[in-house]
């Protein structure tokens, strides 16, 4: 049912707390502000389909603002958004040949998104943002690289998302006005957001850390996924650091294309390197330049024995 009415609607994912049930599954409910589009206030909602709620208790669900009183669809009994360390135990972790899991989300224009059938025929690359990150070697930089590949990628083989780990503060405008920034191209690049509860169980599955460091800032891992067009993880890399031209090769290369198999290689040696330096792509190169010029050096320094060696023995 859902998914019947996003065709038609743009739907705006929201937590809040009911404060009293009411006849007809309806709901009195004080919602969270959703920046951008509603300060925090309290209204009359339709639930669809209908749950049974109880005052006090945390809800999250899609708005949608075509009826009145405002509908709010896909309900679900849920805490705040709470950022933290992934709790793997209690999910399918996706990792090298999994498939994606079964998610419902919103892009940054409101339509709803199944993460797991939306990009099916599509090489999928798949990364973790916020919109507020202040480290420009962090998020920003993550989207900077994505404006460069939508210009390199065809969209009719090729998809980008990026994936909000701050859903209360990165509604649907939010990311829309976001995505401005960097020239976004909607048939190829999406921002996507969804209800709290839903975020935080796929920052679970795919390994993601967001720890809280301010009201406005968060501490987290990187991991750009590379999706097969049948939906399975076919490459993962574990960093920012990651280079646009050595993942274009990557990412034709797993969708069946004409590649670069030296940017391939490029891409796994400075990812495991970056990796070892703790995320710092800098370093990570710094590191790989100095390893190459030692392996430089020692094959010109056993050519130049062996040659020694030679005239050596002649005279």
């Amino acid at each position: 049912m859902l998914h019947f009415f996003a065709l038609l609607l743009a739907l705006i994912p929201l937590h809040g707390v009911v404060l009293q049930g009411a006849p007809a599954g309806d709901a009195i409910v004080r919602v969270d502000t959703i920046p951008g589009t509603l300060p925090s206030s309290t209204h009359l909602f339709s639930l669809v389909p209908k749950i049974k709620v109880s005052a006090h208790t945390g809800i999250d669900g899609y708005l949608d603002e075509s009826t009145k009183p405002w509908t709010l669809r896909d309900p679900i009994i849920a805490a705040p958004f709470s950022p933290g360390q992934p709790d793997t135990g209690r999910v399918d972790p996706v990792d090298v040949g999994t498939g994606l899991p079964n998610a419902d989300l919103v892009d940054q224009n409101g339509r709803l998104v199944n993460l797991k059938r939306a990009y099916l025929g599509k090489t999928l690359l798949l990364s973790f943002v916020f919109t507020r990150c202040p480290d420009q070697t962090l998020c920003p930089a993550i989207s900077g690289k994505y404006a460069y590949l939508q210009s390199h990628l065809d969209p009719t083989k090729f998809a980008l998302v990026e994936m909000t780990l701050d859903p209360p503060y990165d509604s649907p405008a939010i990311l829309r006005r976001y995505g401005a920034q960097y020239g976004e191209q909607p048939q190829i690049w999406s921002f996507l957001t969804g209800k709290g509860s839903t975020i935080q169980r796929l920052l679970d599955e795919f390994g993601i850390n967001s720890l809280r460091v301010s009201s406005a800032n968060f501490i987290h891992n990187d991991k750009l996924f590379i999706v097969t067009p049948q939906g399975k993880v076919a490459y993962l890399v574990d960093t920012a650091g990651w280079d646009p031209e050595a993942v274009i090769a990557e990412a034709r290369a797993v969708a069946g294309m004409a590649n670069n198999p030296f940017e391939r290689l490029k891409l796994s040696l400075i990812a495991s390197v970056v990796a070892l330096c703790g995320g710092s792509q800098f370093a990570g190169v710094v590191l790989l330049e100095i390893a190459l010029f030692f392996v430089i050096l020692f094959f010109v320094a056993t050519g130049l024995w062996w040659v020694g060696r030679v005239l050596y023995k002649n005279q």
